[in-house]
C-alpha cells in the first residue's frame, strides 16, 4: 500500500507544525515496533472479515497470525457488526484508500453507507488496536482528512459518501481491561470543508518548508522528534530557566511531559541504531542491572531469622519482632537488622539470590559494565569465524 508524505496519520501534525516535513528530511523511517506489527495483522484479519472471508489466514504481510491476534479481531468484528446493524448499513468497503494529490492521501479502515429514519449518512470507522491512550473521535483530524480525500479526490468508496452530507466518525479500540469500546462523533460536510480549506494551506506551507514549527503532543510519532530545532530548543531553554520566576517555572512545568516524550524518542532511536550494529561515540549497549536480592523461600527465611534472633534485643526491643511489618523484611533489611543484633550475616547468601539482569540498556562509555554485542554484530562475528 502506498505511503503518502501527507497522510491521515500526519494530518494533526501538519496543522500544528508545518516545518515537520523539512525537519524530517534525511532521517530514515523508524523500524516497525512489535505493537505496529500486531496492528497490521489485526487490521488484515478485519479487512478479510469485512469482505466476508471469515477464516483468518496463516500470515499477513509475512507475519504469522497468532491466536491473540484472532481473538482481538473477532471481538472487534463482533462490535463492528453490531455498529453496522444498529445504523442500518446497506453496503460497506474496508481499507479504503483515497487521494487528492500524488503526495496527499491515506487509508481508512472501513466506510459504510447508512440510513436512519431522518437522513442518509456515512460511517467512517478507524480501528485502534493498542490499549494505551484512548483516541477521541471528536474533531479527529485523521477522520476529517479521510472524509475530505474521499469527497474531493479519487477513491473506490466515493459512491458511499458523495451523496451524503452527514457523517459518523467512529473510533473502535480495546480499553485497558481489553474490552472493546466504540466512540462516535456526528459531523457534517460543512465541518469537513472548514478543516480541508485550512489543511490544504498548511500542506502547501509544509511542501515549501515554510510555516510554523511548534512542539507538542503531535511530535510523538514525528521522525524528527528529539532531533528538530523545536524539540532540542525546548531542552536548552529548560536548562536556562530562572526557577525563582513563577512565570518561567509554569512554562517549565507545562513542558515537562513534552520533554519526557522527546527524551524517550531519542533513547529509543539510539538504542535501535546500536542494536543494528551502529556505533554512537561515548555510548554502548550493556546488560541491565541485576534485580534486588530476594529470598529463595520467604517462609523458610522467616523461620531461620526468628531462630537466629531469638533472645536478642536492639535498643531494648526484641529483635525478632522487627522481622515482619506488613510483610517479611527484605534480605538487605535483614542484614542490617542482624548486624545491629550482633548476629553473623554470611549465612544469608545460602537462602537468597539476585535475579539475572533483564535485557539490554544504553549506558555511557564510562559505565563499568562491559559492552554487549548486538544480535547483528554477533552474527557478523560468527560469520567471519566461519
Amino acid at each position: 500500500m502506498k505511503h503518502f508524505p501527507f497522510g491521515s496519520s500526519t494530518a494533526a501534525r501538519t496543522d500544528e507544525c508545518q516545518q515537520w516535513k523539512e525537519q524530517s528530511k534525511n532521517i530514515p523511517p523508524a523500524e516497525d515496533s512489535p505493537f505496529a506489527i500486531d496492528g497490521t495483522i489485526i487490521h488484515g484479519i478485519l479487512e478479510q472479515y469485512a469482505l466476508g472471508e471469515m477464516v483468518p489466514p496463516e500470515s499477513i504481510e509475512g507475519h504469522p497470525v497468532e491466536p491473540h491476534h484472532i481473538d482481538l479481531a473477532n471481538d472487534m468484528w463482533d462490535e463492528t457488526s453490531l455498529l453496522l446493524q444498529r445504523n442500518g448499513a446497506t453496503q460497506w468497503e474496508p481499507e479504503v484508500q483515497a487521494t487528492t494529490a500524488d503526495d496527499v492521501g491515506g487509508t481508512l479502515d472501513l466506510v459504510a453507507d447508512c440510513s436512519n429514519d431522518t437522513f442518509n449518512f456515512t460511517i467512517l470507522l478507524d480501528y485502534k488496536t493498542g490499549r494505551g491512550i484512548q483516541v477521541d473521535p471528536e474533531n479527529n483530524k485523521q477522520i476529517l482528512f479521510a472524509a475530505a480525500n474521499m469527497l474531493y479526490g479519487s477513491s473506490s468508496a466515493t459512491d458511499l459518501i458523495e451523496h451524503n452530507d452527514h457523517y459518523l466518525g467512529v473510533i473502535m479500540q480495546p480499553n485497558q481491561a481489553g474490552e472493546i469500546e466504540t466512540r462516535e462523533w456526528a459531523f457534517t460536510r460543512e465541518r469537513v470543508d472548514a478543516f480541508w480549506k485550512n489543511h490544504q494551506q498548511n500542506i502547501e506551507l509544509a511542501r515549501r518548508g515554510q510555516g510554523d514549527m511548534n512542539p507538542g503532543s503531535h511530535c510523538k510519532y514525528c521522525p524528527a522528534n528529539g532531533l528538530c530545532d523545536a524539540t532540542t530548543g525546548n531542552l536548552l531553554r529548560m536548562k536556562q530557566l530562572d526557577l525563582e520566576d513563577l512565570e518561567q517555572l509554569k512554562w517549565g512545568l507545562d513542558m515537562v511531559e513534552e520533554v519526557k516524550e522527546t527524551i524517550k524518542q531519542i533513547e529509543a532511536k539510539a538504542y535501535r541504531q546500536m542494536e543494528l550494529g551502529q556505533t554512537i561515540p561515548g555510548w554502548k549497549l550493556v546488560r541491565g542491572r541485576a534485580g534486588a536480592t530476594a529470598w529463595d523461600d520467604a517462609e523458610y527465611a522467616l523461620k531461620r531469622l526468628k531462630s537466629m534472633l531469638r533472645g536478642r534485643k536492639i535498643e531494648g526491643e526484641r529483635a525478632a519482632t522487627m522481622i515482619e511489618t506488613k510483610k517479611l523484611i527484605s534480605p538487605t533489611q535483614a542484614k542490617q537488622l542482624l548486624k545491629k543484633a550482633e548476629v553473623a550475616t554470611d549465612w544469608l547468601d545460602e537462602i537468597t539470590h539476585r535475579p539475572e539482569p533483564k535485557g539490554l540498556t544504553l549506558a555511557k562509555e564510562s559505565d563499568k559494565r562491559p559492552a554487549v554485542l548486538s544480535a547483528e554484530a554477533m552474527q557478523d562475528a560468527l560469520n567471519s569465524i566461519a
